[in-house]
């Protein structure tokens, strides 16, 4: 499950510039990587900064549950060449060896941001084999969002993690994507069940 804000009394989000840097404070501390890939002149990355990074909800979560990072899309050029990044403000997580798990494009408000760090999170889990705890983020988002634009994102990858964790069963997933398939059969993420 998503950390609980209490743990940080932070007013603002310290970032890391240095993804090098980032990279060994993640290792060290075994949290994933919360990468914003930015640029001047950008009004979603001012948007971003202003209202969603600012919030106190926002800003508790990434302190107590992430090595924040910030990149300039033109000065950070090799990681976001080979990220293939075009496109500000970029959201990035990232495990704790700095490899790239979940991508978000542009500005969301501080109730969608919430979910993409569960999400982000639980995918950089998964890679671990942290299934337990992928599917306690992914039901978090569910949790807070029940009818949100990401609700639907989450079950399905929730699926995903119970069929990992329990050895590869088709019938873990379907068992989790049976609320899926009920609520949302429309989606895309219901489509995409085998």
């Amino acid at each position: 499950m998503a950390a609980s804000t209490t743990e940080s009394t932070a007013t603002r989000i310290e970032w890391h510039r240095d993804l090098t840097e980032a990279i060994a404070a993640a290792r060290e501390a075994r949290k994933p990587i919360l990468i914003d890939v930015y640029q001047d002149d950008c009004g979603g990355c001012d948007r971003l900064d202003d209202e969603t990074l600012a919030d106190e909800r926002v800003v508790a979560e990434i302190t107590n549950r992430f090595i924040p990072l910030k990149l300039d899309l033109f000065e950070d050029r090799d990681f976001t060449r080979q990220q293939q990044v075009f496109w500000t403000p970029t959201i990035m997580i990232a495990d704790h060896s700095g490899k790239v798990r979940y991508t978000s494009v542009n500005y969301l408000p501080p109730a969608e941001f919430l979910d993409i760090l569960d999400i982000g999170e639980g995918m950089a889990a998964m890679r671990w084999k942290g299934y337990d705890k992928a599917i306690g983020l992914f039901t978090s988002v569910q949790e807070r969002t029940p009818d949100g634009p990401l609700t639907a994102e989450a079950i399905y990858w929730r699926g995903i993690a119970a069929y990992f964790r329990d050895g590869t069963s088709p019938a873990s997933a379907h068992s989790e994507w049976a609320e899926l398939l009920e609520r949302f059969p429309d989606t895309i993420w219901a489509k995409r069940i085998p």
